[in-house]
């Protein structure tokens, strides 16, 4: 494994220099309207995170595949669509979290419009928490630059976004769905504008006995649960205003309320229950000038967890009482300017005051925290280079500088790219980590380190209507310091434990055709992956717990006329859930055929979903039970 891992780091840092070393001697320029994409009466001006990306592999899932999750949470989406590594605890309301290229989950930052959504006290972000189809676009920046995001991006970021505009038009669609663990879900969007003025409303709910057959391992047993009943709804709305012809203002609300029964695992019987509500408020203004641009940003998120265990049902009082309440403001200001010789310049700051009021802390716990930036990005024709700056306080610490490098050469535009980044990293302690009682220390380090890594991709046409891209992305990750919490005494506590450094490969490579009504995709993803942790120089190398070495995902897809069918096989390698046992490896099939029927203005969909269509028995998280083969229905207008 340590010959692998060396050897993967020494291929990305040799795709690296080799690109570096191949510059051509390139003249000419590139003017500002390259960055801004004009539609009639409307400049829409790229966020930092999309201007400074071209350096990363980045994936991105727009209405043609958001649309078919509606009903269901990031989560699914994300299963089904990438090769990435997501962990549930259980099937439906559990929660639910994402790990990217071998990293844990606190180290994925989540973002909507731009501000983190991960939880203050854990650090990860519980992705059933997310409807997939509340928003316009939905990205995933792998490795993603701490100097672009700040904390907590040593595996990547995944970004929520709306793209909502003022213009004439109305649209919507509403749809009803139903699975075999008896669930039941519908929602509805809609969307209204005019030149001046826009708004989009996405409202959801779902009821779920969540009932299935599973094999217990320990009782030697076949087994039902039903005991994980749950139940969500919620709304995001979206406005935006047009001031002038060169300025908007931008408003969002997102509300969401879940309630879950906390099913029992594997070998046990327990009786657990969890809220969770959310409130979250955003406020954006941009203004866009001859060469440059403004942009001033506000968000306000009122989080609040409820969970409780009895040691019987009808027990009068509670085990374990817990009240989770986090209140975040966060603020963001970005000027951009674009130079008449291909060098734009961004510079900003953002602000963030957080509150925590958690039973175990003892009393409320306030951080606040301040951040600066600066980014420089030089085109010139088919080469890129850019520079990102960073550097945050808070009021126990400071992150230290966190420059970004990179560049991407479009060796052969349209066919043939390379692009290579080195970014600096951190991650603060959560709450958790520092005023957890028992436990917490106060006196923790941030996780610090780096991420270098490479990448090709491209582009065969093989008739007018064939292609295959393909895209190869090799990479190395170094931390220090990652917080770690150990036995000690009486109780555990977090401290600055160990070493680690992950090394791998992501890999995708696709072919489309079509023939008249005809039209036929495959894909294929691949996320190679080793992640090793030191406690200290010469001890013995420790595995990543539920760190695959492989995952990957084949999806086939077919349209002809009105009809549809999607097959998607998924493998995950064995994993470690302790130091010297692992999970069994498992492949999923999932089927998903119908049609979309025109009527009218609109078009009916009717589709059917068969998943884990092998009927394979498997374990995302050690003891909680997934279901074997189960159904979904669901019909759905699009107008």
């Amino acid at each position: 494994m340590q010959k692998l891992t060396e050897l993967l780091r020494r291929t990305g840092t040799r795709l690296a220099l080799v690109t570096v070393l191949s510059f051509p001697a390139v003249t000419g320029a590139q003017s500002m309207t390259d960055t801004l994409i004009h539609i009639p009466d409307v400049v829409i001006n790229a966020s930092r995170y999309d201007h400074f990306r071209d350096d990363v592999k980045t994936e991105e899932f727009r209405d043609t595949v958001i649309r078919h999750y509606a009903g269901e949470s990031l989560g699914r989406l994300l299963s089904g669509q990438t090769a990435l590594n997501i962990r549930a605890y259980g099937v439906g309301g559990g929660s639910t979290s994402i790990s990217i290229r071998g990293s844990s989950s606190s180290h994925v930052q989540v973002n909507w419009n731009g501000f983190p959504v991960n939880s203050v006290t854990l650090g990860s972000s519980d992705i059933s928490m997310i409807p997939a189809a509340g928003f316009d676009r939905i990205s995933v920046a792998y490795g993603a630059s701490g100097a672009l995001y700040g904390s907590g991006t040593f595996g990547g970021a995944v970004s929520l976004s709306s793209e909502l505009s003022p213009e004439k038009g109305l649209s919507g669609s509403a749809f009803i769905g139903a699975q075999s663990l008896r669930t039941l879900n519908g929602g509805l969007s809609f969307k209204a504008g005019t030149d001046r003025l826009a708004w989009k409303v996405f409202t959801w709910g779902t009821a779920s006995e969540n009932e299935f057959n599973y094999y217990d391992y320990i009782r030697q047993a076949e087994q039902r649960q039903t005991d994980g009943d749950w139940n969500d709804f919620g709304m995001i709305h979206n406005l935006a205003f047009r001031l002038s012809s060169a300025s908007v203002l931008e408003a969002g609300l997102w509300y969401q309320g879940k309630e879950y029964n906390i099913p029992s695992r594997i070998g046990s019987t327990t009786y657990e229950h969890q809220s969770d509500s959310t409130l979250k408020l955003y406020l954006g203004y941009r203004y866009i000038g001859n060469r440059w641009s403004l942009k001033a940003r506000a968000a306000r998120f009122d989080d609040l967890q409820k969970y409780w265990q009895k040691s019987t049902p009808d027990a009068p009082v509670n085990s374990i009482d817990s009240r989770i309440a986090s209140l975040q403001y966060y603020g963001d200001l970005n000027f951009r300017y674009y130079m008449p010789s291909g060098f734009s310049f961004d510079a900003g700051l953002t602000g963030s005051i957080v509150t925590a009021d958690v039973s175990a802390y003892g009393e409320e716990k306030l951080e606040k925290g301040i951040a600066l930036f600066t980014g420089l990005k030089y085109t010139l024709d088919r080469l890129t280079l850019q520079a990102v700056l960073r550097k945050e306080w808070f009021n126990t610490f400071s992150s230290g500088l966190l420059p970004s490098l990179g560049f991407r050469w479009d060796v052969i535009p349209d066919k043939w790219a390379l692009r290579a980044n080195y970014s600096k990293k951190f991650r603060k302690p959560t709450f958790n980590d520092l005023f957890w009682i028992p436990g917490g220390n106060r006196d923790l380090s941030p996780e610090n380190g780096y991420t270098l890594e490479a990448g090709a991709e491209n582009t065969f046409r093989i008739s007018g209507t064939s292609t295959i891209v393909t895209d190869i992305s090799p990479y190395y990750t170094h931390i220090n310091d990652m917080i770690v919490w150990r036995p000690g005494g009486a109780f555990w506590s977090p401290v600055n434990y160990q070493e680690v450094r992950s090394a791998g490969l992501d890999l995708s490579a696709s072919f489309t055709t079509e023939h008249e009504k005809i039209r036929f995709s495959s894909t294929l993803r691949a996320g190679l992956n080793h992640s090793v942790a030191n406690v200290a120089a010469g001890s013995e190398s420790l595995t990543m717990l539920y760190s695959p070495l492989l995952i990957t995902s084949w999806k086939n897809s077919l349209a002809a006329g009105i009809f549809e069918i999607e097959v998607t096989h998924s493998f995950t390698s064995e994993r470690h859930f302790s130091d010297d046992r692992l999970l069994d490896p498992y492949s999923l099939v999932d089927i998903r055929a119908g049609a979309n029927i025109p009527a009218g203005k609109g078009k009916i969909g009717i589709h059917i979903s068969c998943n884990n269509a092998t009927n394979t028995i498997y374990e995302l998280i050690r003891l909680y039970p997934m279901p074997g083969r189960y159904w979904a229905a669901k019909i759905d207008f699009n107008y």
